[in-house]
Protein backbone atom coordinates (compact mmCIF):
# COMPACT_ATOMS: atom_id res chain seq x y z
CA UNK A 1 0.00 0.00 0.00
CA UNK A 2 1.21 3.51 -0.77
CA UNK A 3 0.05 7.01 0.12
CA UNK A 4 -1.55 7.24 -3.32
CA UNK A 5 -3.45 3.99 -2.69
CA UNK A 6 -4.48 5.20 0.75
CA UNK A 7 -6.08 8.36 -0.70
CA UNK A 8 -7.40 7.35 -4.13
CA UNK A 9 -9.74 10.36 -4.48
CA UNK A 10 -6.98 12.93 -3.92
CA UNK A 11 -4.63 14.28 -6.55
CA UNK A 12 -1.16 13.39 -5.36
CA UNK A 13 1.79 14.88 -7.18
CA UNK A 14 5.44 13.96 -6.95
CA UNK A 15 8.40 16.15 -7.84
CA UNK A 16 12.12 15.62 -7.47
CA UNK A 17 13.54 19.11 -7.01
CA UNK A 18 12.83 22.32 -5.14
CA UNK A 19 12.32 24.15 -8.44
CA UNK A 20 9.75 21.57 -9.56
CA UNK A 21 8.02 21.82 -6.17
CA UNK A 22 7.79 25.60 -6.48
CA UNK A 23 6.30 25.28 -9.97
CA UNK A 24 3.87 22.55 -8.86
CA UNK A 25 2.74 24.71 -5.93
CA UNK A 26 2.42 27.79 -8.15
CA UNK A 27 0.08 25.95 -10.51
CA UNK A 28 -2.06 24.39 -7.74
CA UNK A 29 -1.78 26.86 -4.84
CA UNK A 30 -5.51 27.10 -4.12
CA UNK A 31 -6.10 23.34 -4.25
CA UNK A 32 -3.27 22.08 -2.04
CA UNK A 33 -4.21 20.37 1.23
CA UNK A 34 -0.75 19.22 2.36
CA UNK A 35 2.85 19.30 1.18
CA UNK A 36 5.26 16.52 2.15
CA UNK A 37 8.79 17.80 1.62
CA UNK A 38 12.03 15.87 1.67
CA UNK A 39 14.98 17.93 2.92
CA UNK A 40 17.37 16.13 0.57
CA UNK A 41 16.70 17.78 -2.78
CA UNK A 42 19.39 18.23 -5.44
CA UNK A 43 18.83 21.98 -5.79
CA UNK A 44 18.25 22.96 -2.16
CA UNK A 45 19.99 22.53 1.15
CA UNK A 46 18.87 22.73 4.73
CA UNK A 47 15.43 24.26 5.11
CA UNK A 48 15.74 26.66 2.15
CA UNK A 49 13.12 24.87 0.00
CA UNK A 50 10.79 24.66 3.01
CA UNK A 51 11.03 28.41 3.60
CA UNK A 52 10.46 29.21 -0.09
CA UNK A 53 7.36 27.00 -0.23
CA UNK A 54 6.14 28.42 3.08
CA UNK A 55 6.35 31.91 1.58
CA UNK A 56 4.54 30.74 -1.55
CA UNK A 57 1.62 29.06 0.24
CA UNK A 58 1.56 30.29 3.84
CA UNK A 59 -1.81 28.68 4.60
CA UNK A 60 -0.94 25.17 3.38
CA UNK A 61 0.57 22.80 5.95
CA UNK A 62 4.03 21.53 5.06
CA UNK A 63 5.42 18.42 6.72
CA UNK A 64 8.98 17.16 6.42
CA UNK A 65 9.44 13.54 5.36
CA UNK A 66 12.97 12.24 5.67
CA UNK A 67 15.09 9.20 6.32
CA UNK A 68 17.12 11.42 8.66
CA UNK A 69 15.39 11.92 11.97
CA UNK A 70 17.40 13.61 14.68
CA UNK A 71 16.61 16.11 17.40
CA UNK A 72 18.26 19.02 15.60
CA UNK A 73 16.34 18.59 12.34
CA UNK A 74 13.04 17.84 14.06
CA UNK A 75 13.30 20.83 16.38
CA UNK A 76 14.25 23.15 13.52
CA UNK A 77 11.27 21.90 11.48
CA UNK A 78 8.96 22.54 14.43
CA UNK A 79 10.38 26.01 15.04
CA UNK A 80 10.02 26.93 11.36
CA UNK A 81 6.32 26.05 11.50
CA UNK A 82 6.24 22.62 9.88
CA UNK A 83 3.06 20.63 10.41
CA UNK A 84 5.05 17.53 11.23
CA UNK A 85 8.17 15.46 10.74
CA UNK A 86 7.65 11.97 9.33
CA UNK A 87 10.20 9.21 8.95
CA UNK A 88 10.54 7.44 5.61
CA UNK A 89 11.63 4.36 7.52
CA UNK A 90 8.28 3.79 9.21
CA UNK A 91 5.88 1.18 7.78
CA UNK A 92 3.77 2.44 4.87
CA UNK A 93 0.47 1.91 6.73
CA UNK A 94 1.76 4.10 9.58
CA UNK A 95 2.84 6.74 7.07
CA UNK A 96 -0.62 6.68 5.43
CA UNK A 97 -2.21 7.04 8.88
CA UNK A 98 0.09 9.96 9.73
CA UNK A 99 -0.74 11.71 6.45
CA UNK A 100 -4.41 11.39 7.36
CA UNK A 101 -3.75 12.98 10.75
CA UNK A 102 -1.89 15.85 9.09
CA UNK A 103 -4.79 16.33 6.65
CA UNK A 104 -7.11 16.60 9.67
CA UNK A 105 -4.97 19.44 11.05
CA UNK A 106 -2.95 17.54 13.63
CA UNK A 107 0.74 18.21 14.16
CA UNK A 108 3.02 15.18 14.26
CA UNK A 109 6.56 15.26 15.61
CA UNK A 110 8.63 12.58 17.29
CA UNK A 111 8.10 12.88 21.04
CA UNK A 112 11.74 13.47 21.96
CA UNK A 113 12.33 16.85 20.29
CA UNK A 114 14.00 19.66 22.17
CA UNK A 115 13.61 23.05 20.55
CA UNK A 116 16.71 25.27 20.50
CA UNK A 117 16.04 28.49 22.38
CA UNK A 118 17.14 30.67 19.48
CA UNK A 119 15.26 28.75 16.78
CA UNK A 120 12.05 30.81 16.95
CA UNK A 121 13.93 34.11 16.68
CA UNK A 122 15.93 32.78 13.74
CA UNK A 123 12.75 31.60 12.04
CA UNK A 124 11.18 35.05 12.38
CA UNK A 125 14.25 36.70 10.91
CA UNK A 126 14.50 34.26 8.01
CA UNK A 127 10.77 34.48 7.32
CA UNK A 128 11.25 38.21 6.81
CA UNK A 129 13.59 37.53 3.86
CA UNK A 130 12.04 37.60 0.41
CA UNK A 131 12.47 34.66 -1.96
CA UNK A 132 15.03 36.73 -3.90
CA UNK A 133 16.95 37.50 -0.70
CA UNK A 134 16.98 33.80 0.25
CA UNK A 135 18.42 32.96 -3.16
CA UNK A 136 21.12 35.62 -2.80
CA UNK A 137 21.92 34.34 0.70
CA UNK A 138 22.24 30.78 -0.60
CA UNK A 139 24.67 31.79 -3.34
CA UNK A 140 26.51 34.07 -0.90
CA UNK A 141 26.98 31.01 1.34
CA UNK A 142 28.94 29.41 -1.52
CA UNK A 143 31.54 32.15 -1.04
CA UNK A 144 30.70 34.09 -4.19
CA UNK A 145 31.19 37.83 -4.57
CA UNK A 146 28.40 40.23 -5.58
CA UNK A 147 29.53 40.21 -9.23
CA UNK A 148 29.44 36.38 -9.31
CA UNK A 149 26.08 36.28 -7.53
CA UNK A 150 24.69 38.75 -10.07
CA UNK A 151 25.86 36.57 -12.95
CA UNK A 152 24.53 33.35 -11.37
CA UNK A 153 21.10 34.81 -10.59
CA UNK A 154 20.89 37.03 -13.69
CA UNK A 155 20.61 40.21 -11.62
CA UNK A 156 22.47 43.49 -11.73
CA UNK A 157 25.30 43.94 -9.27
CA UNK A 158 23.40 46.88 -7.76
CA UNK A 159 20.37 44.67 -7.12
CA UNK A 160 22.59 42.10 -5.41
CA UNK A 161 24.11 44.83 -3.21
CA UNK A 162 20.59 45.93 -2.20
CA UNK A 163 19.63 42.34 -1.34
CA UNK A 164 22.83 41.83 0.67
CA UNK A 165 22.18 45.03 2.64
CA UNK A 166 18.59 43.95 3.31
CA UNK A 167 19.78 40.49 4.42
CA UNK A 168 22.24 42.03 6.88
CA UNK A 169 19.56 44.32 8.30
CA UNK A 170 16.87 41.62 8.60
CA UNK A 171 19.24 39.10 10.19
CA UNK A 172 20.77 41.73 12.48
CA UNK A 173 24.33 41.11 11.28
CA UNK A 174 27.20 43.27 10.01
CA UNK A 175 28.93 41.11 7.39
CA UNK A 176 28.72 38.07 5.11
CA UNK A 177 30.30 35.67 7.58
CA UNK A 178 27.78 36.59 10.28
CA UNK A 179 24.90 36.25 7.80
CA UNK A 180 26.04 32.81 6.69
CA UNK A 181 26.52 31.66 10.30
CA UNK A 182 23.09 33.01 11.27
CA UNK A 183 21.43 31.18 8.39
CA UNK A 184 23.47 27.98 8.78
CA UNK A 185 20.54 25.92 10.11
CA UNK A 186 18.65 26.70 6.92
CA UNK A 187 21.51 26.56 4.46
CA UNK A 188 23.83 24.21 6.26
CA UNK A 189 24.75 20.59 6.25
CA UNK A 190 21.93 18.19 7.08
CA UNK A 191 24.33 15.72 8.67
CA UNK A 192 24.49 17.83 11.84
CA UNK A 193 22.72 17.16 15.06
Amino acid sequence: MSIRAGYPKMEIGRVTSAADAEEYVRLRAGRLKLILLDLMLPDASGFSAFLRLQQQVPDCPIAIISARVNAHLVSMAASFGAAGYLSKTQPVDALVRDVGALLEGQQLFPADIVEPSDAKALQRKLAALSVAQLRVLRVMADGKLNKQIAADLELTEGTVKQHVSAIFKKLGVNNRSQAILAARPVLGDLDEG
